[in-house]
């Protein structure tokens, strides 16, 4: 049912798939739309009561963005489509509605797809694939993303830094690997990745079934592109040019020099990038051993409680 209501009488979805960026262009042109014509179509919405005051009101089901930028205009009615929806088929039509959306991220989106589980125990994921109008294959990969709980690898996902092809990958190793291969998740293509990655895996497996630990991993230079406003100013100033090709006699030897430099490929580059290595393998290490330690102190702390019981 379609209506126009007082804009203060409708409330977000505690349980929205997605989040607000007020700082994106999208968002900013929505706005800026908005001030110029107006509101145009209608957020979905659904009739609740709220279970303190008795007051009715609407729960936002879709339109997250127009909603928001509605408030941010300062419109004080709105048109919404009135449903009759429960938290299963709000969180599907969420899904749905934003799949096909630049701006859905895909470890919310994962997230997402949990929830739908949780909330059906019974349901599997080849159901939640036909429901949801998508491949099992599709549904496997965006579940395995929920793995991981480090928030920088998280982050880099959302934000579009690291191809998704990658990240499946990087979620089936263990957290303490994110380390060694977080740079290359990033910066290499899935075709260069995945296959370093997977062998790694292997390493661990078979480590594992050998109950053994399996070797740490060695440093290994990752190439990717300097960024071009420092290659335009090593065109234009011609120092740096001119100090990596010093002593260079053979011209494709001084070319390869450059190139080198322009991967990080080159000594300096090289130099740095396993200081940074060598510095996140201590902290990672550090960071085993203060747990290790944590854990030995709740275990004597608990074996002291034990003890003072008994007596």
């Amino acid at each position: 049912m379609l209506k126009t209501v007082a804009i203060g009488l409708v409330r977000e979805n505690v349980a929205a798939l997605r989040t607000v960026n007020r700082k994106s262009e999208d968002f900013l042109g929505l706005i800026e739309s908005m001030r110029i014509s107006g509101f145009a179509g209608a957020i979905v919405v659904r009739p609740k009561v709220d279970p303190d005051t008795k007051a009715e009101y609407y729960e936002l089901c879709d339109g997250l963005h127009r909603f928001t930028a509605a408030k941010e205009v300062g419109l004080t009615e709105i048109n919404v489509d009135i449903k009759d929806l429960n938290d299963d088929q709000i969180l599907e039509a969420q899904i749905m509605g934003n799949f096909h959306k630049i701006e859905t991220k895909a470890a919310e989106y994962a997230k997402g797809l949990k929830r739908i589980l949780t909330r059906n125990p019974m349901m599997t994921e080849a159901e939640l694939a036909g429901r949801l109008g998508m491949s099992s294959k599709f549904i496997r990969a965006r579940l395995s993303l929920n793995k991981i709980t480090n928030q920088q690898v998280l982050d880099l996902i959302d934000e579009q830094k690291m191809p998704l092809a990658n990240a499946y990958v990087l979620a089936k190793l263990p957290e303490d690997e994110y380390a060694n291969f977080l740079d290359a998740a990033v910066t290499e293509p899935p075709a260069q990745f995945i296959p370093k990655a997977t062998e790694r895996l292997k390493e661990i497996k078979e480590a594992l079934r050998a109950g053994k630990k399996a070797e740490p991993v060695r440093f290994v230079p990752v190439a990717h592109m300097q960024k071009m406003k420092d290659i335009k100013e090593a065109r234009d100033d011609g120092t740096l040019v001119a100090t990596l090709i010093a002593g260079i006699e053979d011209p494709a030897a001084a070319a390869q020099a450059v190139l080198d430099w322009v991967l990080h490929l080159d000594k300096n580059s090289l130099d740095a990038a396993e200081a940074k290595w060598n510095q996140k393998q201590a902290e990672k290490e550090q960071k085993k051993a203060e747990k290790a330690a944590a854990r030995e102190v709740k275990k004597q702390e608990a074996a002291d409680q034990a003890a003072a019981a008994i007596s």
